[in-house]
């Protein structure tokens, strides 16, 4: 079942309500130290200098980062259930489940998070107040200005001109790898046509750009390494990304939302079940608090989730209309994400 992102996150205007207490200083006793999670590149600085000297001046905690990605954060809580090595996980949408449904996480509540109050519902029900999403992105395709003169209307129309060459063997794609290519794959079918239950649409035009594609990239980083290096001239990615390598002075690079949707991307924080969930569940409060989270989106350009966030008049035509994204329905990519694995490795790799 497809879930527009109108039905998922609704409208963020009206939805919030302001926090009753405001917490200015917090003692805990089980630590003074808290690992955490982050993605390379500006999600590390913004972690390092935005949300961790705001979260060390409210707790006197110490913030330690383990840099990397969901699936290997995901599979270290797994691997040590009694002993978790992480106290709080960035996860992405279809691991977040699988922690829940190990019950290796803990459930959010405003007692013990109270910037939730001011997060749409939609940002934490689809994991059931087990992980909320602190920020969004949306995909589209980036494109060197210079090398593209004419840039696709839609994802069809992408997916067939670099199939038939058009941009030479310089298109950068996601690797099976990556979280979120079975999301992407599902996207991809349903813009041609497909749905779930029909990925053909989208194997077979993936299989004709095969030949076109200079590198399936794993992580974000390596897809932003073969945009500096031009390696690749167009590919696909997050706008978030590529707005803010346009804001570094990349005054080539350009992004593109496509018809008929961009997918949507969340990315669900979780507390991880154990002897540290105090300062995990602080942790969580502090990636949802306006201050950081507006010198984040600054940084990111990734849109903030909580409404109290005030976007840069500059910069508000970049944030995606609401009727433009979609999602997949969770259950429905959790079962078919390993049979979209196993159809890659045998089809795509």
């Amino acid at each position: 079942m497809e879930i527009s992102r109108r039905k998922m996150l609704g409208i963020m205007a009206g939805t919030a309500a302001l926090a009753a207490t405001q917490r200015t200083s917090l003692v805990f006793a089980q630590s003074n130290s808290i690992t955490v999670t982050t993605l390379g590149g500006r999600w590390e600085q913004s972690i390092r200098t935005h949300f961790a000297p705001f979260f060390k001046k409210k707790t006197g905690a110490d913030v330690k980062i383990v840099l990397g990605g969901p699936a290997q954060w995901t599979a270290q809580i797994e691997a040590q259930p009694t002993r978790p090595p992480l106290d709080a996980v960035d996860n992405s949408e279809i691991l977040a489940l699988n922690l829940i449904k190990k019950d290796l996480v803990l459930k959010l509540t405003p007692e013990k998070v109270p910037n939730l109050r001011d997060i749409p519902k939609q940002f934490y029900e689809p994991w059931d107040s087990y992980g909320v999403s602190y920020q969004y992105g949306a995909s589209g395709i980036w494109f060197d200005k210079r090398k593209v003169g004419q840039a696709p209307n839609s994802w069809p129309e992408f997916l067939e001109r670099a199939g038939k060459g058009e941009f030479g063997k310089n298109v950068a794609f996601p690797d099976i790898s990556y979280a979120w290519t079975p999301e992407l794959i599902w996207h991809l079918a349903v813009s041609l046509g497909g749905s779930m239950s029909n990925l053909d649409p989208a194997f077979a035009a993936l299989r004709k750009m095969k030949p076109y594609v200079t590198k399936f990239w794993g992580t974000a980083i390596e897809a932003e390494r073969l945009i500096v290096s031009r390696e690749a001239e167009i590919g696909w990615l997050w706008d978030g990304r590529i707005y803010a390598m346009m804001d570094s002075g990349d005054a080539n690079l350009d992004f593109k939302r496509l018809e008929p949707s961009s997918l949507f991307s969340l990315v669900p924080a979780q507390v991880v079940k154990g002897p540290n969930s105090d300062l995990a569940y602080e942790w969580v409060n502090t990636l949802l608090d306006p201050e950081p989270l507006l010198e984040y989106y600054k940084l990111i350009q990734y849109t903030p989730t909580n409404s109290r966030v005030v976007i840069p008049e500059a910069t508000r035509h970049r944030i995606m209309p609401v009727e433009q994204g979609t999602v997949p329905g969770m259950d429905e990519l959790t079962k078919a994400t390993p049979g979209i694995i196993e159809r890659w490795n045998a089809e795509i790799r």
